[in-house]
């Protein structure tokens, strides 16, 4: 399973249930601070970065990442933050 999150508030409601499902987590590059990216880590949840800033009021870009991060997981289930 694979998080696509956009926003600090997506992340602070779905950390639970990534840590609980040791899920995959795609996000922003600017999003989470060094210390959040360390724990990440220490529960061994693999943590990527989209190649472009996505606004997660801009549908359109919030659709054109899914079809990237598909391309680079496309059997995974994806759940995606819509703010």
């Amino acid at each position: 399973m694979i998080y696509l999150i956009f926003t600090p508030e997506g992340f602070a409601e779905a950390q639970a249930d990534i840590l609980e499902d040791k899920a995959a987590l795609w996000i922003n590059n600017n999003l989470l601070s060094p210390e959040q990216l360390a724990s990440l880590s220490a529960h061994d949840i693999n943590v990527s970065f989209l190649p472009n800033l996505i606004d997660a009021r801009d549908e359109k870009a919030i659709i054109a990442a899914l079809e990237y991060v598909e391309t680079q997981s496309p059997k995974e289930e994806i759940l995606v933050e819509y703010p």
